[in-house]
């Protein structure tokens, strides 16, 4: 099946926002005299002649301005409304405030979309063409603030009122906007459901979710879901991920090969992954035969020609980057592998798959969190060494892609007081030294605060959870406690105690499911039967029962983009060079616990 290029361009539509369904279209609602192909085609012009002009022709030209500048440039939208209030006859204002509204959602503010898309004079004389557009803003709305319920109602809401040709389109954002939601609320929702079409779609999604481990299972209930819902839309058009599980399961393979270090260094986090990949694959209660080849000691391609030779389909594996970077390089490999690791250099394979727990994957996300947020100067303790230069220089790369700042940065050693280290980075000691200047000149002995910098936003900490628990209190005791700390995953263990875990307190950090909840079953089984399943150690269990669900959908993924796995290391994806990339859950430390939060997970840009 070929990616549908349109369905591609509206779920990224969907995850970035969704700000730009109306833009293109012409501009409706002009005055008399002033059709919109007579309007001057750039924002300055428009704007220069809204200058020259009063009243209502003033707002439209000043609207069109507005509306060219959507969504790449919503700041100099902001202006343009500021400047120009919503005056003229009513189509004018009703233009207005549907733009205004396309405006907060290109700044990533739903609350204010949806107040402005509640304006009583947008429900005045109703076309069908403004209930498509209202519904798809507001549809765009909820999705960014997260209720993807009602967003999913709203484009419910207008399928009969679209063309037929949009659709499968339109098909394709209800079930995304529903996919996010967990099978139990679906179903939970589905029972109380008004309308059938809405029951349906539910229905659908609940049966998706709760089968997505198993794609033999899942279309088998796919098959009765259809049967009950012969009439519902979406029987006679399915999304595009639900028409490939037919030939997924026809093309799973039938032997798989594991490739994995058994033994030395690497020995503790391969059997991690080789016992959470079985207990997946034993629970699942397929007959795919699997074969574990321990890597140590030998030419990786040796190993995988071997693999290949014994009937492997598909291997799994390796886990060292080197080995990974090696087959990158190897031309075309005899079997598709699955690699739970990235390449050193960043090289690519059509054969090659790579899965892995990069921590790149979550400087990245932190980048693009604190973004979203409007947070763009930055303040980066990280440790030193390659590891904290590396993800350092990951970070600093995308935010300044982004368009933030590194207003400072120092890397830490291991120590027992970072106090100098932290007042240095602050500015504190500058305030003291001030302080102590100008009593000297004066000769009078005064009582004084000291004063941090007031040019950052946040604090991005890469630190494990021992160097945290002294960074972050010498933070807030240098006048920082008001400054938001962020981190990535490292900060985060299952062995601290409580007590041990108060130090954190406040920091926000990304972080994977398995650590953070505990609805995934086969996730509390594995946990009971190893107790290493929650020590440092809890990822590379998640990353083999990942690896297992992932493999039946890698064509899925790569042939429809907006598809995902909702796995217990994260939202799992894949990119145009194989990688799979992972959406993490994020949380923060309270009281001594790391609390689950929602953030608002829109892309703002692939990096």
């Amino acid at each position: 099946m070929k990616k549908s290029l349109v369905l591609a361009v509206l779920i990224s539509l969907v995850l970035a926002s969704c700000t730009s369904e109306v833009t293109r279209e012409p501009a409706t609602g002009s005055l008399p005299g002033m059709k919109a192909r007579q309007l001057p085609d750039n924002v300055d012009d428009l704007l220069a002649s809204a200058a020259r002009t009063t009243g209502p022709e003033a707002t439209e030209l000043a609207l069109r301005a507005a509306e060219l500048s959507l969504p790449e440039h919503p700041a100099i939208a902001r202006k343009i409304f500021a400047q120009y209030p919503a005056t003229g006859s009513l189509p004018l204002v009703k233009r207005y405030l549907m733009a205004k509204a396309r405006m907060y959602l290109a700044e990533e503010n739903p609350e204010l979309a949806l107040q402005t898309l509640n304006d009583d004079r947008l429900s005045q004389s109703l076309t069908e063409a403004d209930q498509v557009a209202l519904g798809k803003l507001r549809a765009n709305a909820y999705y960014q603030g997260r209720s993807y319920l009602a967003s999913a109602r709203e484009r419910i809401f207008i399928e009969n009122l679209i063309p037929p040709q949009e659709r499968a389109q339109n098909h394709e954002l209800i079930f995304a906007s529903l996919m996010q939601l967990p099978a139990d609320t679906l179903s939970s929702h589905a029972e109380r459901a008004i309308t059938s079409d809405l029951r349906g779609w539910l229905s659908l999604a609940a049966m998706t979710r709760q089968y997505q481990n198993d794609p033999l299972k899942q279309l088998l209930e796919l098959n009765k879901w259809k049967k009950v819902w012969a009439h519902h839309p979406a029987a006679s058009l399915l999304p595009a991920s639900l028409q490939l599980l037919s030939r997924i399961v026809e093309e799973q393979p039938k032997a798989v090969a594991l490739l994995l270090p058994l033994e030395g260094d690497l020995g503790p986090f391969g059997r991690a992954i080789r016992d959470g990949l079985l207990a997946a694959h034993y629970n699942q209660g397929d007959d795919t035969i699997i074969r574990v080849y321990d890597t140590v000691g030998g030419n990786i391609q040796t190993v995988l020609a071997q693999a290949q030779r014994e009937g492997a389909e598909l291997a799994i594996g390796p886990l060292d980057r080197t080995n990974v970077t090696t087959l990158a390089g190897a031309g075309r490999l005899p079997i598709p592998v699955l690699a739970l690791n990235r390449t050193t250099d960043g090289s690519v394979n059509p054969d090659l798959y790579q899965f892995g727990l990069a921590p790149e994957d979550e400087v990245v996300q932190v980048a693009n969190q604190v973004f979203r947020e409007g947070k763009r100067n930055a303040l980066v303790l990280y440790a030193d060494g390659d590891w904290g230069k590396r993800n350092f220089d990951a970070f600093k790369a995308r935010f300044n892609e982004l368009g933030g700042r590194i207003v400072d940065s120092a890397p830490y050693s291991n120590q027992r007081d970072y106090s100098d280290l932290v007042k240095g980075l602050l500015n504190v000691d500058e305030s003291e030294a001030r302080a102590n200047e100008l009593r000297r000149i004066t000769g009078q002995r005064f009582e004084f605060t000291p004063r941090r910098r007031q040019d950052i936003d946040f604090v991005f900490l890469l630190a494990n959870p021992s160097e945290a628990r002294m960074l972050n209190p010498t933070l807030a005791f240098y006048y920082a406690e008001d400054v938001p700390v962020y981190s990535i995953s490292n900060v985060h263990e299952y062995t601290d105690s409580r007590i041990d875990t108060l130090d954190l307190n406040g920091i926000r950090f990304c972080d994977i499911p398995w650590k953070l909840t505990t609805t995934d079953p086969l996730q509390r089984r594995v946990q009971a039967a190893w107790q290493s399943a929650r020590s440092t150690l809890a990822p590379f269990y998640a990353l083999g029962i990942d690896a297992w669900r992932l493999y039946p959908r890698l064509q899925q993924l790569k042939e429809i983009p907006e598809s995902r796995v909702f796995g217990t290391t994260g939202e799992l994806s894949l990119n145009a060079g194989n990688v799979v990339n992972r959406e993490l859950m994020w949380a923060q430390f309270k009281d001594g616990a790391a609390e689950s939060i929602p953030m608002i997970t829109e892309s703002v840009g692939t990096p």
